[in-house]
């Protein structure tokens, strides 16, 4: 899939009808993906974002202001605000699609007024390889999920500050488990059983005469019934999660009044105390690790001269002895030499001079291996001998370099921690903004409770189900096995049977065998975007759950909860990336506040290996302060184009221009700030 333009006609902040092309190119005979949208903090670039997912998900897109509004006073406040309401506004988005080997355009335009009651009336239209298709149009938000499911676009289309549910919400599984389904065709091979089990329903109808018929419309009663409970527990979930985004805006509301105050200290405090907990962990490992090499072979490099001259004996020795070994040879076969000279009556002048010779040549041998033996080394330990010689402790020297180095750092940073913690404020100074900051905590708290609840129901409801299911699944085969008397009756109904038995079994074996690798590419991409190397060594996710977990270099499962802000962000990236790398659908990225929370050696890795690699087609929506100068001028060679929000503060318009911040040529005042 490429998206290939957007058009906003007076939506939000733009005014009339601004274009965005956002086809990749190449250039310079590579391939140059990115689109680079730039502009200001509240100057429109969310609402480029919220705009994509808008037109092609309409009432179930995740914009970013919507809160808990209803839809239709949504589309009111989503119309720019110098605009008649009867005009209204519209989105119109066209992209590619390639499928069963043919590519198709396809053109969205979601468009909205208001009619003279104040009602809203929104329309979707949708050409197809540039002829307006009506059917298509009425089925719009059935088709969409054929070609971007909801769930899977959620994943491509993001904001990078929100991902970090990912490594933070341990109930996140089951959305990320459909998601990795889909993304890796593994959803076909669902489907394809449960629509198996939906026709072994209608072929055991058919036997009137079964006994077990009863049962089966019985189970299927409870089964529907279970269902209608599912989809409440399921609504109501959906339903807190506005007044969770509400509660979420007031927590931060509250935790940006309490740094205004003076709570800076107070509100990471938190932070730092996890900050002291990971300090203190790596100085106890540092220092466990130097341990283990001073108790190994590092010592032997404070006596170089000593191993040298143990390395020249241990030589000296085996010639030595590989000479003896030669002299005893020599011995035999020289005896057996000047025999079969005398028995050929060889002269005594012959026999004399070659005996002469034999003896010169032992004697010279002799010599040789005439070296007192001192060490007796085995082949194994002189091999160990010159492995150390030659790179085994430079090596040894050089990691003991980097972990002294590292020790340093840790008891630098640890000590400034500390500090920071004594300067922490009294809760006294800051009691009402405080409370305000503990009561928008509990809300949350609350709500987070709530929706945990509901989860655990909704977990034993979906296990009744699915035991109901079984069952059922049991009492229709036993119809289809005995009541169906007909050839081709009993052809379908084992044919089902073997159908469904194959397909789990094959999505059993695929699953496992996808999931694998997934876990690779997840594990390859946050180990290459990370900056602390040895904080995570493999991520595994489990194949049946869909649960992920870190794990180090000694195989102990890492807590999340270790990970920084910046960290948790970086391993949502990657697992997203991860899921890109691994899917059977290539679609694009557009990623929002990429690098918000980032320190700069994350940002670097960003930059030069993510953004460049990310996808076919990677839209990157920034701030002058994420890609700035010096990181612009690092991924030119990988941008088709860019644009420039340029929002008007008085008339509270945004104007996208072609270009970035920098493509101009800058004052003597700016070269001197860069």
């Amino acid at each position: 899939m490429i998206l290939e333009q957007l058009r906003l006609r007076n939506y939000c902040l733009y005014q009339g009808e601004q274009v965005f092309d956002l086809t990749p190119t190449r250039r310079s005979g590579q391939a140059a993906p990115i689109v680079l949208v730039g502009g200001i903090n509240g100057g429109g670039k969310t609402t480029v974002l919220d705009a994509v997912q808008l037109v092609l998900y309409g009432n179930r897109a995740p914009c970013s202001k919507r809160a808990d509004k209803p839809y239709d006073e949504f589309l009111q406040d989503s119309t720019h605000h110098g605009v008649e309401p009867s005009d209204g506004a519209a989105i119109h988005l066209s992209f590619r699609y390639a499928a069963d080997g043919e590519q198709h355009l396809y053109e969205v335009n979601r468009s909205w007024s208001q009619n003279g009651h104040g009602h809203v009336r929104e329309r979707v239209q949708v050409s197809k390889d540039g002829k307006l298709d009506g059917w298509v149009s009425d089925n719009w938000n059935q088709l969409v999920e054929e070609l971007i499911p909801f769930g899977i676009a959620q994943l491509c289309f993001f904001d990078a500050e929100k991902i970090r549910f990912l490594a933070e919400d341990e109930t996140s599984t089951q959305a990320l488990g459909d998601a990795i389904k889909s993304l890796l065709g593994l959803d076909l091979a669902e489907r394809l059983v449960a629509d198996s089990v939906v026709l072994e329903a209608r072929v055991a109808k058919r036997a009137h005469n079964s006994p077990e018929l009863q049962d089966v419309e019985r189970l299927e009663k409870e089964l529907n019934i279970k269902q209608v409970e599912i989809d409440r527990f399921v609504q109501e979930l959906g339903a807190l999660e506005n007044p969770r985004e509400v509660a979420r805006n007031r927590l931060k509301q509250a935790e940006e009044q309490f740094a205004k105050v003076g709570g800076q200290h107070w509100e990471q405090r938190e932070a730092r105390q996890r900050q002291l907990g990971e300090l203190e962990h790596t100085l106890r490992e540092t220092e466990e690790r130097l341990v283990g090499l001073a108790a190994g072979e590092l010592p032997l490099a404070l006596v170089p001269d000593f191993l040298q001259s143990a390395a020249r004996q241990a030589d000296q020795e085996r010639r030595a002895y590989d000479n003896s070994i030669i002299v005893r040879l020599l011995s035999e076969r020289d005896e057996q030499l000047l025999s079969l000279l005398k028995q050929k009556q060889a002269t005594a002048k012959s026999i004399e001079l070659v005996q002469q010779f034999l003896e010169f040549d032992r004697a010279k041998r002799s010599t040789q291996a005439n070296v007192e033996e001192r060490l007796g080394f085995s082949d194994a330990a002189r091999r160990m001998l010159d492995h150390l010689l030659e790179r085994g402790l430079a090596e040894r020297c050089d990691t003991a370099s980097e972990l002294l180095d590292q020790l340093d750092r840790a008891r630098r940073a640890l000590e400034e921690v500390q500090r920071a913690l004594a300067a922490t404020p009294d809760e006294a100074a800051v009691r009402e903004v405080a409370e305000e900051l503990k009561a928008a905590s509990s809300e949350l708290a609350a709500l987070d409770q709530q929706v945990k609840r509901l989860e655990k129901e909704l977990v034993g409801l979906r296990a009744e189900r699915d035991d109901i299911q079984k069952q059922l699944q049991k009492l229709r085969r036993k119809v289809v096995d005995e009541a169906i008397q007909t050839e081709e009756g009993a052809r379908v109904g084992g044919l089902l049977l073997r159908t469904q038995q194959a397909m789990k079994e094959f999505l059993l074996r695929a699953t496992a065998r996808k999931i694998d690798r997934l876990s690779e590419l997840i594990t390859e991409s946050f180990r290459y975007l990370l900056r602390k190397q040895t904080l995570v060594h493999r991520v595994l996710i489990d194949p049946h759950t869909f649960t992920i977990t870190l794990y180090d270099d000694a195989g102990r499962a890492v807590s999340k909860q270790r990970l920084s802000e910046g960290e948790k962000q970086i391993f949502a990236v990657s697992v997203l990336w991860g899921l890109s790398r691994a899917s059977a659908r290539p679609l694009p990225a557009i990623i929002d506040t990429p690098m918000a929370r980032l320190d700069a050696k994350h940002r670097d890795h960003l930059v030069e290996r993510y953004f460049p690699h990310a996808s076919h087609q990677v839209i990157v929506l920034s701030t002058d302060t994420e890609v700035e100068r010096r990181y612009f001028h690092d991924l030119q060679p990988h941008i088709a184009r860019a644009y420039h929000l340029n929002y008007d503060e008085q008339s509270k318009v945004t104007i996208a221009q072609e270009g970035y911040f920098w493509d101009r040529e800058p004052t003597e005042a700016e070269e001197l700030t860069a």
